[in-house]
């Protein structure tokens, strides 16, 4: 608009006649419905807002809950996995604050717990299906699964050999039996074998069958009669052990008791020879004699004392050679 624009339409409006002003009525009529216009305007921009931060919100939920749900690991079921046989000594049970609790009342274990063993301490377990588990002192074991432990460190011993004149509890599960260690996997193959862990240390000492070390460097199978230690990097050294002696004196104290009533003088020879790690043989008529004695009660005792005590009470002797005990008459 041109400044003539201007000057022309300023002289008309002041010749116009004023307008009368609305009534106060009709103004507040007009302010009030201003106003709901306003908070109606005003509410749905706050509706909008609202409902976009919701759903920002919701986004952010549901990226966290999938997140979490990609990196969850499932809870694996709590099982039975090995029931206590005989227990000796400072036992405990590691609590989840790694405090120690004392194990009196526990006759079995289950998968996930830690069992910490004192240096007066002895422990034999019935494993899963089948087998006998034995837990030297100053020895840490958690027991994983059914199927396997983790010995941190310590001495484990495990028999996959059935044997009926221990009433152990079967614990169900599988009878397969892996040891895993800081320095690698042990499993057995129809075995009696001995593990020992030591600082980076791995020794496998094997009385009967065989089983297969898979070192954290080398893999290795040892045999019957045979030593296997496996130290860091180095490669496996190999030495004869004799299945019986000072090194395996431990597992006879460990020994579980033996149902022997109504069994006969010979079944107790075979098991308690084979907890000895001795191979038996008889002289004169001492084999007649030791299927006809039968034996009653039960047997606590380490198995070398319990074989004098029920010898003498049949008139039988003994004597050591070789890995060999002959029952002589």
């Amino acid at each position: 608009m041109t400044r003539v624009d201007q000057n022309s339409t300023e002289d008309l409006l002041r010749h116009a006649s004023p307008r009368p002003l609305p009534s106060p009525d009709v103004e507040a009529v007009v302010r009030a419905a201003v106003q709901d216009e306003w908070r109606e305007l005003t509410g749905r921009r706050r509706t909008r807002r609202r409902f976009a931060q919701y759903a920002i919100a919701a986004t952010v939920l549901v990226g966290v809950f999938a997140t979490l749900n990609t990196f969850r690991t499932p809870v694996a079921d709590v099982v039975r996995v090995a029931a206590i046989e005989k227990s000796f000594g400072s036992v405990f049970l590691l609590g989840e604050q790694a405090e120690l609790r004392p194990t009196d009342e526990l006759s079995n274990i289950l998968s996930g717990q830690t069992i910490v063993t004192g240096n007066d301490a002895g422990l034999a377990l019935a494993w899963g299906g089948g087998g006998s588990l034995r837990v030297d002192a100053n020895t840490r074991i958690e027991f994983t699964d059914d199927k396997s432990v983790f010995v941190e460190s310590g001495r484990i011993y495990f028999d996959s050999q059935l044997t009926s004149l221990v009433a152990g509890i079967d614990a169900g599960g599988s009878p397969d039996f892996m040891l895993q260690t800081p320095n690698g996997a042990v499993q057995h193959v129809g075995t009696q074998f001995m593990t020992a862990i030591d600082g980076d240390a791995l020794v496998v000492s094997v009385r009967e069958g065989s089983v297969l070390i898979d070192g954290a460097f080398h893999e290795h199978t040892a045999t019957s009669g045979q030593q296997v230690s496996l130290v860091g990097q180095q490669r496996p050294s190999v030495l004869s052990i004799d299945r019986a002696g000072t090194a395996w004196d431990w597992v006879g104290r460990t020994t579980p008791a033996a149902d022997v009533d109504g069994r006969t003088l010979h079944e107790f020879l075979t098991w308690a020879c084979r907890e000895m790690g001795l191979e038996l043989k008889f002289e004169g008529t001492a084999e007649a004699v030791a299927h006809e004695a039968v034996l009653k009660g039960r047997i606590d005792t380490a198995p070398a004392d319990a074989v004098r005590l029920r010898l003498a009470t049949a008139d039988l002797h003994s004597r050591i050679e070789g890995g060999v005990i002959y029952i002589t008459d």
